[in-house]
């Protein structure tokens, strides 16, 4: 099952909310990404989702949602997908469901977790129980199990650049990997980066999340920046090959930046003061100082830094020139005389200098 679209009458900062979780061609979008200031209710967002869905005694005053849902013949088997806005009316002591259909229709109980679910050493003791289960109650041999979780690996990992794969646990419950050249290794030898990276995969797959509405809250937790603009390309291949959609709440300019634009959903308040969801912000690929600016960050360096540089540029105004220069000196003996706003201001200096000599 897959939200399409959602929409919250009166819940802490949403008033008459709405947003839609599918792309152009009205097709529901395996991933989606929250972005927005801090207060503009991108976790309360992901809870109100999540908490909805648990029991129908759980009430807020008003709300209605979509969904896409699997339709099934007499025997259970699945024989398509179909849309369907919920029918249930509203009053005083909560949703009242017009058809029991309709109740079991609306318990799609999406899976939330944050970053600390998937830490690579309950990873890795997920990782021997299944390989344990999988023998004991599956009968599968170590080969079988060996081609499963190296293909699993290689789909989700597709397109990383990541040179490794699963190889095999020896008799002392060690896990090892092994790269293009065969060579074999444990996960404690593979960077910081890659085990994170690598523990969200099998954290997912460990759980058989399949057609699920998956809730994750900051994925980039714990995550060094330069691996957080792959992060989002791992739950992209995993939607995608097991029917999931996946709805993320992020800080980080890094994944923002990463999303391609159909998947972005910037959160921002309007003239009257309501939030509202903004679709169409073409992030993918901006630069992370443009994107950082679209999340209300007005100061990329320390305040202090930025009031300097504003001092100096105000002396170039007013044709202060040695004063400007000497203020510039001391201040690339602070921050380095390779930072690209220290060089604009010595070419900007050197050009009012030239003017100003010229016009005299």
């Amino acid at each position: 099952m897959k939200l399409r679209k959602l929409h919250i009458y009166d819940y802490k900062m949403f008033k008459n909310f709405d947003i839609s979780f599918v792309d152009k061609n009205d097709e529901a979008l395996p991933i989606v990404v929250l972005a927005g200031v801090n207060g503009s209710g991108k976790t309360s967002l992901l809870e109100y989702v999540n908490h909805i869905s648990l029991h129908a005694e759980i009430y807020y005053t008003k709300l209605a949602i979509d969904v896409d849902y699997k339709t099934r013949d007499d025997r259970g088997r699945i024989i398509g997908m179909k849309s369907i806005s919920l029918p249930f009316e509203i009053e005083e002591k909560g949703i009242i469901f017009n058809t029991i259909q309709d109740y079991n229709k609306f318990l799609f109980s999406p899976l939330y977790f944050s970053a600390e679910a998937d830490d690579i050493s309950n990873v890795e003791k997920e990782f021997v129980k299944y390989w344990y289960n999988q023998v004991k109650f599956y009968n599968k041999r170590n080969n079988e199990i060996t081609e499963i979780l190296q293909k699993f690996i290689t789909e989700v990992l597709d397109g990383l650049d990541l040179d490794f794969t699963y190889s095999y646990i020896d008799e002392d419950d060690n896990i090892f990997f092994q790269n293009s050249s065969n060579e074999k290794f444990k996960i404690s030898e593979l960077s910081t980066g890659e085990q994170t990276l690598l523990s969200k995969v099998l954290y997912l797959f460990f759980k058989d999340y399949k057609d699920k509405v998956i809730l994750i809250d900051e994925p980039e937790l714990s995550l060094h920046p330069s691996w957080q603009n792959k992060v989002l390309k791992i739950y992209e291949n995993f939607a995608l090959k097991n029917n999931c959609q996946i709805i993320i709440a992020t800080h980080s300019p890094h994944i923002i930046s990463s999303a391609k634009n159909e998947y972005l959903r910037f959160l921002r308040k309007n003239e009257e003061g309501k939030i509202e969801a903004i679709e169409n912000i073409t992030a993918y690929g901006r630069d992370i100082e443009w994107v950082l600016e679209q999340m209300g960050v007005t100061d990329i360096r320390l305040p202090k830094i930025t009031k300097r540089f504003n001092e100096i540029q105000e002396l170039i105004n007013n044709q202060e020139f040695d004063k400007a220069e000497s203020a510039l000196d001391k201040l690339e003996y602070v921050i380095g005389e390779n930072d690209k706003d220290i060089l604009a201001l010595r070419n900007d200096l050197a050009f009012e200098r030239i003017d100003f000599e010229e016009d005299n």
